[in-house]
This record gives C-alpha cells, sequence and structure tokens, in this order.
C-alpha cells in the first residue's frame, strides 16, 4: 500500500482494523505509515508498531510513553531502542516493563 493509498483509505474510515495489524507487522511497511498509525486507538495496533523492527527511533520514543504497558514492554524488546529510552523504561510503574528491560539487559551482557 502506498502512503497516498493509506491517507485516502484513512480519511474515508475504510482502513479495516485487519489492515491496519497487517501494517503495522509488516517490516517493510514505510516509516510514515507506522507514525501515522500511532495515533489509533487501538493497542493492539501500537503494540504492532512496537514490534516492528522497522520502527524508527522517533516512534519508539513515542511509544515508550504509551499508557498501555504491553507497548512498552515491546518498546524495550525491539532491537532498535536506544538505551535511553531503555533507561527511562527500567525505571517504569509497570513491572512488567521494568523486568522486560532487565531481562534484555542480561541477555545482551551474556551473549
Amino acid at each position: 500500500m502506498t502512503i497516498k493509498e493509506f491517507d485516502i483509505q484513512n480519511a474515508l474510515g475504510s482502513l479495516s482494523y485487519t489492515m491496519k495489524i497487517k501494517l503495522a507487522i509488516n517490516f517493510n511497511t514505510p516509516t510514515e505509515i507506522l507514525t501515522k498509525l500511532l495515533i489509533d486507538k487501538d493497542n493492539i495496533v501500537r503494540y504492532h508498531i512496537a514490534n516492528n523492527s522497522n520502527a524508527s527511533v522517533k516512534i519508539l520514543t513515542i511509544l515508550s510513553k504509551d499508557k498501555d504497558y504491553y507497548v512498552r514492554c515491546w518498546v524495550a524488546c525491539n532491537p532498535n531502542t536506544p538505551k535511553e529510552i531503555l533507561t527511562i523504561l527500567s525505571k517504569d510503574k509497570n513491572f512488567h516493563v521494568r523486568d522486560v528491560v532487565n531481562i534484555k539487559k542480561h541477555k545482551e551482557t551474556h551473549t
């Protein structure tokens, strides 16, 4: 899907939930489309964006502040997440997010 096609379908409200998920999961989805999907109200869409290895540092930074802790957990798991964001997430109010960061740090130091 091109960015123009995305914009038209999104503006018309004809972009289905399934298509949003497919776009969020696809590693070939342009960063511009992933960025536009960030405002989706469905946490599952944002969760898949956070897990996408094509997600930019800007996207991951925004998602690191997401209200849903599952989204923040997947930001911590993403290999593109900068250490500065991991440091912030290591102090997250939710223990699941903190645990994911600690496990990632442990794996990095023991491989």
